[in-house]
């Protein structure tokens, strides 16, 4: 039978050596971390050609100016101006007169400053704002707090997959990341990124074994943003259940759960459900003496709102069910090493329902902490194989160290 042309072509020595060549696992690993790394440089540096100038841009940037100005109309003037200097006439003008609620924050300092409680808990991310203004500008600053984050979790993700021999894992995590909205977290001036590092060196210290070092990343990670308290208490769930050592994590989480409570108290925090109210139902204008009663209607409604949005816009709960997927395949209760693994996906898994039970916000930004920790566990545990000697393996990873 003549063989087809494809087939003579493949048969061709030169042809040959390429395909041997290109199917190695030392190539392929290469790839891997090729394709990761270029991914998080393209997109940090997306994130400062384009930066997404959105509101909360403006109230960072007033929240790091704060302590400056003594009144309100000092700090609003100021706040303004320094956008200013970096964001188009256009784009100012959508920043001050884009909706009612922007056009109502440009005309009244105060009201404008009564936002501010929602936005000063982010402690620690406001303080670096307000540590880089004097070397980058407050906008320049807000920026880079989105770029730099990204570039150390990029790099601490190249060194776990290194570390699990799972560099061709990156074959598939970096598309992953994309579709969790990897762009948006770097682009966008909020704290996610910077906490998202955080919990993810946390995640690797945990799983190496280095439990202090994972709880003080733990601990910190509620200055950023003090719901990651959610994160410490699903850990802490994880720890008993899986029997590994969870006085340190307890410890962290009666911690954190304490610096959170005075964060908002000493923030000026409006409270629970009156954010509730701003976020789900309709914004502010001004947030002073704003003591909506409770209502079951609104609450139900918020709720519906967060999983219509959370389904139908958002790729989380999706990524969420996927990585679970990946679990089943890799969950191996009777190896210690696993073990720990195991804990960490269902920590993530439950931590990252628990986020949306305790806030029913639906944006993919306030869940890719979870999903992009369960995405590297899952692949670090699967080590997927696309070389020649191993098409496809699950084979353990190097020894994490036992519960």
């Amino acid at each position: 039978m003549t063989a087809s042309l494809i087939g003579r072509v493949l048969d061709t020595p030169s042809v040959e050596n390429l395909i041997h060549a290109l199917t190695g696992k030392r190539f392929l690993d290469r790839l891997g971390a090729a394709v990761l790394a270029l991914t998080v440089l393209g997109v940090s540096a997306y994130g400062w050609f384009r930066p997404d100038y959105n509101w909360d841009l403006v109230a960072y940037v007033a929240a790091a100016l704060e302590p400056q100005h003594a009144d309100p109309a000092s700090l609003h003037r100021a706040t303004y101006e320094a956008v200013g200097v970096r964001v188009t006439p256009d784009k100012l003008r959508e920043l001050r007169e884009g909706d009612a609620y922007r056009l109502a924050q440009w005309q009244s300092p105060e009201k404008f400053q009564s936002q501010l409680g929602m936005y000063r808990v982010k402690v620690l991310y406001v303080e670096l704002i307000r540590w880089l203004t004097p070397l980058f500008g407050a906008v320049n600053a807000a920026i880079l707090l989105g770029i730099l984050p990204a570039l150390a979790f990029g790099a601490l993700i190249l060194w776990w997959l290194r570390a699990a021999d799972a560099l061709q894992a990156g074959l598939v995590l970096a598309p992953a990341l994309m579709v969790a909205d990897f762009r948006s977290m770097v682009s966008a001036s909020t704290p996610d990124m910077l906490v998202s590092l955080v919990s993810i060196a946390a995640l690797y210290a945990l799983w190496k074994g280095r439990d202090l070092l994972g709880c003080a990343f733990l601990l910190l990670s509620a200055f950023v943003r003090p719901d990651s308290v959610i994160l410490v208490f699903a850990i802490l769930i994880a720890a008993v259940l899986y029997g590994w050592r969870w006085r340190p994590i307890l410890a962290t989480f009666v911690l954190a759960l304490i610096a959170a409570v005075l964060i908002g108290r000493f923030s000026g925090h409006p409270g629970w459900w009156p954010h509730f109210v701003f976020s789900t139902v309709e914004a502010q204008a001004s947030m002073s003496d704003f003591h909506p009663a409770f209502s079951t209607t609104q609450f139900l409604r918020g709720y519906a709102r967060g999983i219509l949005f959370s389904l139908s816009e958002n790729d989380w709960p999706w990524l969420l069910i996927l990585s679970l997927a990946g679990w089943t395949l890799v969950a191996k209760p009777k190896h210690r090493r696993g073990l720990r693994t195991n804990a960490l996906i269902f920590a993530l898994a439950i931590g990252a329902l628990g986020k949306f039970a305790s806030f029913p916000l639906p944006d993919d930004r306030f869940y890719f902490g979870f999903t992009s920790g369960l995405l590297v566990l899952v692949l670090v545990a699967l080590r997927p194989r696309f070389d020649r000697e191993s098409a496809y393996t699950t084979a353990s990873a190097p020894a994490a160290t036992s519960a």
